[in-house]
């Protein structure tokens, strides 16, 4: 009965069997002797079951095993809060079992550490609910992101251990459960302050971690302004993301597409032609949000760019991309403008030539003053080489390629 599924683990930690261990602690386990244990539990205090491990199961190890099973037990009973509860004290007591250990146990951490994280982030949820769509300011997923603050500032300094088996290998796995956290938080301040340890070197982590940690470093840069930084991280993501995970790919592109354009814009050369996602790359990886977007950015379609990015408003914002795809409408213009000097590629352009443009779009009352604004904004930038003659309404441009900017 009940004892069979503390007795299989007793066994399993005794053999040192770390991936069987995990599997069966981690919530979403189908192990039957495991499932008729944690039903057993939905009336027991906690005394009554760690009592009932620790006849079984030695030490700290009872600890994991019981509030484990326990926030199992609380999931299953819609008792989230609870759950958590008992997932971050198992978390700590794999802790100190874990100090006297070496990485091969870093599966069990990680089923732990990733359970905390999902049922931290559901007990929030449930909590907003319950009041009426209001955050909970000291929430769950905050207290999870302490814990796992806590574990890598102190476990995974291991100067115990020879480097091939040192706990430190875990590390970015940690780094980036914190990460997901302090995003989904918005407590973006903390992703600066993870410190690794410096045991091992960040180019030797597993490379699904390196993944995962430069997409966030990634984010973080352009968030910062650091474009090229953000670009070189999230290319990296995207690059060794496998084919196969057409999610995650897509998920990097969200972001690498407008750090892309924005520096397209500052760029533009042949170089950067690849800047631009083609059609096919937006069907493949159902992103239909940017298809209009990036069609309106390449013809200068200034019109359909506002129309893009004012119908998926939603989707931009809840990335945090809508304002960086704002800061595209000036290049918008000048793809436009430049498009319009093609026509006859004199050095001076009538304003009204520029204003005809803008119609074209379909911006049928725009002002020839407001496109010599726009011209003025992007001669200051350094988009378009050239002065304004204002008094013979006439643009003068740069003989060779006005619209070339050199970043």
């Amino acid at each position: 009965g009940m004892a069979a599924f503390l007795r299989e683990i007793a066994a399993l930690i005794r053999n040192s069997n770390a991936q069987a261990i995990a599997q069966r602690l981690q919530l979403s386990s189908t192990d039957s002797p495991k499932r008729q244990y944690v039903d057993s539990l939905s009336s027991k205090s906690y005394q009554a079951a760690n009592t009932e491990c620790e006849r079984q199961v030695s030490g700290d190890w009872a600890e994991v095993v019981c509030h484990s099973c326990l926030a199992a037990s609380a999931v299953k009973q819609a008792k989230l809060d609870e759950a958590c509860k008992h997932q971050e004290a198992a978390v700590e007591a794999f802790l100190r079992v874990f100090k006297t250990l070496t990485r091969a146990w870093l599966p069990v951490f990680y089923a732990l550490l990733v359970d905390l994280r999902k049922i931290a982030s559901d007990a929030d949820a449930q909590a907003r609910e319950a009041d009426g769509g209001v955050p909970n300011e000291s929430g769950c997923l905050e207290a999870a992101g302490r814990v796992m603050r806590k574990c890598l500032a102190q476990e995974l300094r291991d100067e115990d251990n020879d480097k091939s088996i040192c706990r430190s290998w875990g590390a970015l796995f940690v780094a980036n459960q914190c990460n997901k956290i302090f995003f989904r938080l918005n407590t973006l301040k903390h992703v600066k302050s993870l410190v690794l340890p410096t045991m091992v070197s960040i180019d030797e982590y597993p490379l699904a971690d390196r993944v995962t940690w430069r997409f966030f470093q990634g984010r973080v840069a352009m968030l910062d302004g650091m474009h090229d930084k953000a670009e070189a991280d999230l290319s990296f993501a995207f690059n060794n993301t496998p084919p196969a995970h057409a999610h995650n790919r897509r998920v990097v592109l969200c972001y690498l597409i407008p750090v892309r354009l924005l520096l397209y814009q500052n760029k533009p050369s042949p170089t950067r032609r690849a800047a631009i996602p083609t059609q096919e790359l937006l069907e493949k990886y159902k992103l239909p949000e940017f298809k209009d977007l990036v069609r309106a950015f390449v013809t200068g379609n200034v019109m359909l760019f506002d129309e893009a990015l004012e119908e998926h408003m939603d989707f931009f914002v809840g990335r945090s991309i809508y304002l960086l795809l704002h800061k595209l409408k000036l290049c918008v213009y000048r793809n436009l403008f430049k498009r319009a000097y093609n026509v006859e590629k004199k050095s001076q352009v009538k304003l009204d030539v520029f204003v005809a443009a803008v119609r074209a779009c379909g911006c049928k009352d725009v002002e020839p003053e407001q496109v010599e604004c726009m011209l003025a904004n992007l001669i200051f930038s350094g988009m378009v080489k050239g002065y304004i003659a204002h008094k013979q309404k006439t643009v003068v441009l740069k003989k060779d390629d006005p619209f070339r900017t050199v970043g």
